[in-house]
């Protein structure tokens, strides 16, 4: 929900000089040794988001905590992350300090066992006094704090689209009554594209979601199913931008519709805001969420080990986090959505994105995509090279 000249979700957000961001925000590459005070944290994710703890949450927890600093660490991506929950482990067994006050965009699923032996704090027990304001679709877990995310989303311009569709039947009618008007792109190229074939796929075999698992996947199992997706897909290809293209990746698809090309397409939330807020599509542009069954999304959290030296500044902090203050610059600054309702934030972000706010959160298991894909330019992109 983890070619040929691809910019997918991950690499639209990259600062080019990210080296040099995290040079200059003066963050230790590892903690030898655990400090009183210090709060390590380490990261699964990108620079643009230890870039926004280093200018948004950092700034803003240490001025109300005075004592209390943060320490902000890339984790060396999900191995780097999952060698440190090891870590967090054998000192959990040891009795000792893991020099690990908080890991961010991990699971509390790993190592095996690691909820159930104790090794990471309940935070629906931990008295976090904004706990409640936290949204139930976003939660996984009372160990994982969710507190920002993505999902897909419709991205159109609200100038052209006054009748903006709200399920997925209403949106291929919408399709077929304005041709050439909507794009998605190619789903090995642009991971938007891959959710609306996804969601299509859901849509023909009964908007069930629990049909597709990451161990279920067999031809025998998939091939009925796809059989019945490649005559909605074929029948809205006439319909598409430029009479059936498909565009390069999700950053091709916002410039389709920033040039006014097209009027709408599917995008990440999290683009879709930051492009939005840079002002490189027109202002006119909106986004929306169907209601029958969501495209495709995900929270990333925090979890905090229950031996971590510094357990009670860490759960401060992670209250901190979910504070409406942080969540709405969640919003204005990262462009996520909020894990709290969005009730609990200002009227004009309410208001500003009423239609796009997640009353579900579907997933979609990659171990299905390989074969969809393949089957996709079979029978539906047949003309294209892949």
């Amino acid at each position: 929900m983890n070619s040929p000249i691809r910019m997918d979700r991950r690499d639209f957000l990259r600062f080019s000089a990210a080296g040099i961001a995290i040079a200059a925000a003066g963050l230790k590459p590892s903690s030898s040794e655990a400090a009183e005070g210090t709060l390590d944290i380490f990261f699964n994710s990108d620079t643009n988001i230890i870039d926004f703890w280093t200018n948004v949450i950092k700034p803003g927890f240490e001025a109300a905590n005075n004592g209390l600093t943060l320490n902000l660490v890339p984790g060396g991506g999900g191995s780097g992350v999952n060698a440190l929950a090891d870590r967090a482990m054998a000192a959990f067994q040891a009795k000792k300090d893991p020099q690990v006050d908080m890991l961010e965009a991990t699971s509390p699923f790993y190592p095996a066992g690691s909820i159930e032996a104790g090794l990471w704090v309940n935070f629906e027990t931990a008295g976090l006094s904004n706990y409640a304001k936290v949204n139930p679709v976003t939660m996984q877990s009372p160990f994982l704090l969710p507190y920002r995310g993505s999902q897909v989303v419709l991205m159109y311009n609200a100038e052209q689209v006054k009748d903006v569709p709200t399920t997925f039947p209403a949106l291929v009618e919408w399709i077929k009554a304005n041709p050439g008007k909507f794009a998605y792109s190619r789903p090995d190229l642009g991971d938007s594209g891959a959710c609306f074939v996804e969601r299509a796929l859901q849509e023909v075999t009964g908007k069930k979601p629990e049909l597709f698992l990451p161990e279920n996947y067999t031809d025998d199992y998939a091939n009925p199913m796809f059989e019945k997706l490649w005559p909605l897909l074929q029948e809205i290809k006439p319909s598409l931008f430029n009479g059936g293209e498909y565009t390069s990746g999700n950053t091709a698809s916002i410039q389709l519709l920033a040039s006014g090309a097209i009027s709408m397409t599917v995008a990440w939330s999290d683009m879709a805001l930051q492009a939005m807020s840079q002002g490189v599509v027109p202002e006119t542009t909106a986004v929306a969420q169907l209601q029958d069954l969501a495209f495709t999304g995900g929270f990333s959290g925090v979890v905090v080990p229950s031996v971590a030296l510094n357990k009670d500044a860490a759960i401060k902090l992670a209250d901190y986090i979910i504070s409406a203050e942080v969540q709405e610059k969640v919003v204005t600054d990262l462009g996520g959505f909020p894990s709290i309702g969005w009730e609990n934030l200002s009227k004009e972000l309410q208001e500003k994105f009423s239609k796009v706010a997640p009353k579900s959160i579907p997933v979609f298991p990659g171990t299905w995509e390989p074969k969809l894909f393949e089957g996709w330019y079979r029978n539906v992109a047949s003309d294209i090279a892949r």
